[in-house]
């Protein structure tokens, strides 16, 4: 916040993207401050709300972000899993197998076996339900499809920067039940990154310069 030319200016960054608004009117409700804000070269004013806790999107915004994460993420396999076909993709509710709309959950086949693949559409850590859900995913494909065209493994894709905890729990599955794949999906620039299981364990260290003290001059003897 700041204060310039007798005008309340909001300024807004991360290491994406920045913006700057004045602002109007402020409410508090329900936990949330609701601001009537303007943007720099428009007169009419618009809404901005500052949440706190978990997504207070409605439900239509959620299923409109999910639709847009899945056109990503196929663009993005069709670019980094050359020879792939991408079977089918979605994120509908199954509850009968335990299947909720937060993972996006699909196939990828080629002439050798085909893997199903399960991806994560939150952009937080990834939760702790993703490597069972993978495996029922896995579980069903196997059960569902003809015996003829049996399932590899396993292909898993979750936001960058959060996919430590599940590369721990993978590194401990039975890699002869199947074939386990995991890779960091990057939205903004459709970007996979494979990710090796043996990278684990390590431990993340820094060393900052040591900043110089001000030296303090040593007393001078003297006589008289």
């Amino acid at each position: 916040m700041s204060g310039e030319c007798n005008k309340c200016l909001l300024h807004l960054w991360s290491a994406e993207r920045n913006a700057v608004r004045r602002i109007l009117d402020a409410e508090l409700r329900n936990g949330n401050i609701r601001l009537v804000v303007q943007r720099r070269g428009q007169t009419r004013p618009s809404k901005l709300e500052i949440c706190e806790g978990p997504d207070h999107r409605t439900p239509t915004a959620r299923r409109a972000a999910r639709a847009v994460y899945q056109l990503h993420l196929r663009r993005a396999l069709e670019r980094h899993l050359p020879g792939f076909t991408i079977a089918k993709l979605s994120n509908a509710m199954d509850l009968e197998r335990s299947f909720g709309p937060i993972y996006a959950r699909g196939v990828v086949a080629r002439a050798a076996p085909p893997s199903p693949c399960s991806a994560s559409t939150s952009r937080r850590p990834s939760p702790p339900s993703m490597p069972p859900f993978g495996i029922l995913w896995l579980d069903a494909c196997r059960h569902s499809a003809d015996p003829r065209t049996p399932f590899e493994g396993l292909k898993r894709f979750l936001p960058a920067g959060t996919s430590a905890l599940t590369r721990e729990r993978l590194a401990h599955l039975d890699p002869g039940a199947a074939k386990w794949h995991l890779y960091e999906f990057d939205e903004r620039h459709d970007a996979l990154v494979q990710l090796d299981f043996a990278d684990r364990g390590n431990v993340d260290t820094r060393l900052d310069p040591m900043k110089r003290q001000p030296s303090i001059a040593s007393p001078t003897p003297f006589s008289r």
